[in-house]
């Protein structure tokens, strides 16, 4: 197997270097200090809008946002997937959705004190731009690759997104620490630009993929309308189809309960030692950015080792380290442990999806891709959706997120049993 990178290889995974600031900086690190120190505060908080009225503390209240967000993927993901296969036009709706995420991180630039209504609205539309850009996103690893190749590149992909996203990263964590040293004004400022930075960076870094990666022609009546409605009259038949496709579809049910633990320590982790341990700003920013520098090693490594022992055993590893991760993080009372547990996750988190992906396309038929791609979006939104949705519940109920973070551990135990019911992609 060749070791060198085609041009439309390493432009879809720079769009990983694009997009991952968007979770590096909003959804893990920087949004959420702000929002629960500044914006929110750390007590009980009414959010009114319209008619709308709902109280909660400032922690769980972002865990149903984030559930929110996730829901209305879930619900649009397979359209999506469905009207692009139909019309061969992957590369636009890729492009509307990265819009929509693009100009939702520069609108948070205008988020404030008091202002946890818009803040919630304008973070929920992001998910929404980024998490439906990586339907057709995914969908686009049958273009780019032959099969044989798809956990290196796949892994390639996770890895350039740890470290993009961690560069950024550090870049706004040092315009948070030393805003004067940029010539910004003390306050919140520098957090306001960092939001800035990620709109120009996920746009800047996109355009490569647009230029240099390929996909199927579009038919030859590729009208939007056309293209919709033979969306929406294929989308039965591909889910009856991947029901039939009894190894793609038991996987997908075991993604969304393993990715359901992943996705929650991905967007609650912040929340946790901030709300738990009571840590600064700087050993939650200082321990997501160890995440992501040790992620890009970790998630390369995860790939080779993916491709020389199989894709199952690689995902039945990690499932288990994690499950362990869990309840070293229900025990944890001291900052240095955090770092511990940041520096752990780093290793297995990218490798894991990525592994996780490459598994899944090619137990689908390419001409598909994107429909099956869409499904496999609702499997990872949902569990986006269920395990903050528990971590908040368990946490408004008990009154400590260090009972929230032990539950999830349930994803990663029954996702794992799942997983032994799938075939290796050799044997399918």
């Amino acid at each position: 197997m060749s070791s060198k990178y085609s041009p439309a290889e390493k432009a879809w995974c720079l769009y990983d270097w694009a997009n991952s600031s968007f979770v590096t900086t909003i959804i893990a690190a920087v949004l959420p200090v702000y929002f629960i120190g500044t914006i929110a505060g750390s007590g009980v908080v009414t959010v009114n809008m319209a008619s709308f009225s709902f109280t909660s503390n400032s922690q769980s209240l972002w865990g149903y946002a984030m559930s929110l967000a996730a829901f209305f993927v879930a619900i649009a993901a397979p359209v999506f997937g469905a009207v692009a296969d139909a019309g061969g036009k992957r590369k636009l709706f890729l492009g509307i959705m990265t819009a929509v995420g693009v100009i939702s991180s520069a609108l948070l630039y205008f988020s404030g004190p008091g202002l946890v209504g818009f803040t919630l609205a304008i973070v929920i539309l992001g998910q929404i731009g980024f998490a439906g850009a990586n339907v057709f996103y995914n969908s686009l690893l049958v273009y780019v690759t032959p099969p044989e190749r798809r956990n290196l590149i796949s892994s390639k992909g996770f890895a350039m997104g740890y470290l993009g996203g961690g560069l950024l990263l550090a870049l706004n964590l040092l315009m948070i620490k030393k805003p004067s040293f940029f010539g910004i004004p003390e306050g919140s400022m520098a957090v306001k630009l960092s939001f800035l930075t990620v709109a120009v960076w996920w746009a800047l870094f996109s355009i490569p993929l647009f230029k240099r990666v390929p996909e199927a022609a579009a038919s030859s009546n590729s009208k939007f309308r056309h293209s919709f409605l033979k969306g929406l009259k294929s989308l039965s038949t591909t889910f009856k189809s991947i029901r039939q496709h009894k190894n793609a579809f038991r996987f997908l049910i075991s993604f969304l309960l393993y990715n359901d633990g992943i996705q929650t320590i991905i967007m609650m982790a912040t929340v946790f030692g901030k709300a738990e341990l009571g840590l600064t700003s700087g050993h939650l920013i200082g321990a997501l950015l160890l995440t992501q520098f040790i992620g890009f090693p970790g998630s390369i490594y995860y790939g080779k080792l993916a491709t020389r022992i199989g894709a199952k055993k690689s995902l039945l590893g990690g499932i288990s380290a994690y499950t362990l991760i869990v309840f070293y993080a229900w025990r944890m009372t001291e900052a240095w442990q955090f770092w511990i547990l940041a520096g752990a996750v780093g290793l297995l988190q990218g490798g894991v999806q990525a592994i996780s992906r490459s598994f899944y396309s090619v137990l689908i038929p390419k001409e598909h891709a994107s429909e099956y791609f869409g499904f496999f979006s609702i499997s990872s939104r949902f569990a986006s959706i269920l395990g903050p949705l528990l971590f908040a519940i368990i946490g408004d109920l008990t009154g400590s997120t260090r009972n929230s973070i032990v539950a999830i551990s349930i994803f990663f135990i029954t996702g794992g049993f799942m997983l032994f019911t799938v075939k290796d992609p050799e044997h399918v």
